[in-house]
């Protein structure tokens, strides 16, 4: 895909260059959570703190979400399992990754959504069933382990941009995901090598793959908007739900 090929490490770096202007911008919380994730003497409770805070920094906590009515320790037996399995799937390359990978990340997705559904029956002391998302399980798995993009509004927008189908996560499409970036693995590794020089942080090649793709869904965005409402948009996707 030679006509491809500039078009993705500079839409990553454009996403990074807002954490290059501000050293204190709400998606360093995914460097800090990935970071402590990578700890080999990572401490639950403080796991729990880094995730919730990761969580809330990229929309997860806001409007009716069932997070919003709990504390951080909500997320304790599901910070456990990922600590105590993290070895095989933390940083995955999906050059490397097997069959095998892929059916413990699917596992994995099953096990995090039914934890939460089945240990949380009320939300503000009103018995509810909740709504464990796509989006919310992935960006949990690309804090943590970073294995997985997130699949919010704008990385679905992006994909669907580029000729990749998606309507719930699945076998299929992660499939076509992961060869996308083998197809493309030259320009994925540039931009690491830029973003790794500047701020010394190794950022894996999903966590790429999510940066990427969630730069051309907020593009076409952009793009959507009337004249007159794009500088609000632009500053409200800067400052509130567009990580969502």
């Amino acid at each position: 895909m030679p006509d491809e090929m500039p078009d993705i490490c500079q839409k990553i770096l454009n996403f990074y260059s807002q954490l290059e202007r501000d050293a204190n911008h709400r998606y360093k919380s995914w460097e800090h959570c990935y970071a402590y994730f990578c700890k080999e003497n990572a401490k639950p409770d403080e796991a729990c703190l880094h995730l919730a805070f990761y969580l809330a920094s990229w929309g997860m906590y806001r409007g009716s979400s069932f997070l919003l009515w709990k504390d951080y320790l909500i997320h304790k037996k599901v910070v456990c399992y990922l600590l105590k399995n993290r070895k095989k799937l933390q940083g995955l390359d999906p050059s490397s990754a097997t069959k095998e990978n892929f059916t413990e990340i699917f596992d994995l997705i099953l096990r995090i959504r039914n934890w939460y559904q089945e240990n949380i029956k009320s939300v503000n002391g009103a018995t509810r069933s909740i709504n464990v998302t796509d989006t919310l399980v992935t960006k949990i798995i690309l804090g943590t382990l970073g294995c997985v993009p997130a699949y919010d509004r704008f990385f679905i927008d992006g994909i669907r941009k580029k000729g990749l189908h998606y309507a719930k996560i699945n076998s299929v499409n992660f499939e076509s995901l992961m060869q996308y970036y083998r197809d493309n693995k030259d320009q994925f590794s540039a931009a690491a090598n830029e973003i790794l020089n500047k701020s010394g942080v190794a950022y894996p090649a999903m966590k790429l793959v999510d940066m990427y793709f969630w730069e051309i869904g907020f593009e076409i965005n952009q793009n959507n908007q009337k004249p007159s409402n794009l500088k609000r948009t632009t500053s409200s996707a800067n400052s509130d739900a567009f990580k969502s």
